[in-house]
């Protein structure tokens, strides 16, 4: 297979250099849950918040175990505190994750508040800037306050330019002091070059594929390789070394695309972020509500039913019509397709159990070290982690191809979330993309919403 080079200038912002199609892997779920059995349900449950709340304390820049209320960190017996009690603090522990799911301070809430309005605001200049060939990409630097880190090859913009971006971060609320401009070594349009040749090469070398997939580190300014399970890294890393380009390899534990067979009821009206069952019987998730024209339309990870262009879809009753609108296929940038609404759509997300008609603002990409949450039908609540690349790449175990210009980021999601909604934070106001699945690393990716527009599959509805 042979991968064919796209330039979609307006998709070029923030590494998203568009390539081609295909779906991810789930993450395993937690291991040692089976040697807990002699401690009790709530204590199990407030663990697992604060353990997940600490990771992404540290992935955000904040210090882990920086606050910790005592109802969240009781570290007693679970024979010492009865039932009605243990309950109690379950829901309190529940209670204190904010919408970028960790427990956080007023102050940090203000700062992820800041970091999102600061990478929104700027996020039409850097998309003009994504369509200069020295682009490489920016992040929100964690390890040093959130500041926005713009970057450029061997030479920065004009003077004008970089005016401009800085104006629009500091009328979001941020100051001069929070962005940055730096120049490196390597554009992200060379980094996209080294990542196709890394999948022509593997797509030209006997037996099975070597490569699960390969993102662009905005960070490093280098290609991250994630490799299949049993393969040598000793000859990928001599293929590599012809290209010139810093490459940091690591094994995958072996890709698959997340679908499922259970079932999920929420199917009037239609809305985002609902499990749904294929014409074949497989388990997805909807990620979000698009209208194309007219008609009211839904769309999932293209790997779901992938081959299949027909037939009723299911949340429970009837919610849609498959179609024949897939993205994924060789030569294509997007896990996703469209699911046809009759009628009684409407621009919401099902959030979690409390809020389920969350209404949806607007969307946006974001930035690396930015925030992202995925609404799974696996989970009643959002599941969130920190973005680690917008230009990753990997190869499908369904259809075979590769997809390029995805995003990846550190939350979590099992088998059936395929398809979910991927949004800002976990309010889900403001979209992101659809999820693809993982690559093994421990990194889930997805698609960014802006592909609907390029495939023809409508815009975004919002409300």
């Amino acid at each position: 297979m042979r991968i064919r080079s796209v330039v979609l200038p307006a998709l070029a912002a923030a590494g998203m250099l568009i390539p081609v199609a295909h779906p991810a892997t789930a993450v395993p779920a937690p291991t040692g849950a089976a040697d807990l059995a002699a401690v009790g349900r709530a204590d199990t449950a407030d663990a697992d918040v604060i353990a997940e709340s600490e990771r992404l304390r540290r992935e955000f820049g904040f210090e882990a175990g920086a606050v910790a209320p005592a109802s969240v960190m009781r570290t007693g017996p679970a024979s010492a505190v009865s039932a009605s009690e243990s309950a109690s603090v379950s829901a309190d522990a529940a209670s204190l994750v904010n919408e970028w799911g960790f427990i956080g301070t007023a102050a940090e809430t203000a700062e992820m508040q800041r970091r999102d309005a600061l990478t929104a605001a700027v996020e039409p200049v850097v998309q003009k800037f994504g369509e200069e060939k020295n682009f490489a990409g920016q992040f929100l630097d964690t390890e040093h306050g959130g500041r926005l880190v713009v970057q450029f090859a061997d030479a920065l913009p004009a003077k004008d330019a970089r005016d401009d971006l800085t104006a629009k971060a500091v009328s979001a609320g941020s100051s001069a002091a929070d962005v940055e401009f730096r120049v490196v070594q390597r554009s992200s349009q060379e980094l996209t070059d080294a990542m196709k040749a890394v999948w022509e090469w593997d797509d030209a070398t006997p037996d099975t594929a070597s490569v699960a997939s390969v993102e662009e580190d905005v960070q490093a300014n280098r290609l991250n390789v994630a490799l299949t399970p049993g393969t040598d890294p000793a000859a990928v890393r001599e293929a590599l070394g012809t290209l010139g380009v810093p490459t940091h390899i690591t094994a995958s534990k072996g890709a698959d695309d997340l679908a499922c067979t259970s079932r999920t009821v929420c199917d009037s009206p239609r809305r985002g972020g609902v499990g749904i069952t294929m014409p074949s019987g497989g388990g997805c998730t909807v990620g979000w509500v698009v209208k194309k024209g007219s008609t009211w339309g839904a769309v999932t990870a293209g790997h779901c039913d992938w081959g299949r262009n027909s037939g009723t879809v299911k949340s429970g009753a009837a919610y849609g019509t498959l179609t024949g609108d897939n993205a994924l296929k060789s030569g294509t940038h997007a896990d996703m397709r469209f699911i046809k609404i009759a009628s009684n759509a409407k621009p919401w997300l099902y959030q979690n159990n409390s809020s389920k008609a969350r209404v949806v603002k607007n969307q946006a990409l974001g930035s690396v070290g930015s925030s992202s949450c995925l609404f799974g039908r696996n989970s009643a609540t959002p599941t969130c982690g920190k973005i680690t690349s917008t230009n990753a790449s990997r190869r499908s175990d369904t259809c075979g191809c590769v997809v390029y210009g995805q995003s990846a980021a550190t939350f979590a999601a099992k088998p059936g979330d395929s398809g979910g909604a991927v949004a800002s934070s976990a309010t889900g106001a403001t979209a992101r993309g659809i999820l693809s699945g993982a690559d093994g690393t421990g990194k889930m990716h997805y698609s960014s919403l802006a592909y609907t527009s390029v495939y023809g599959m409508g815009k975004l509805a919002t409300g």
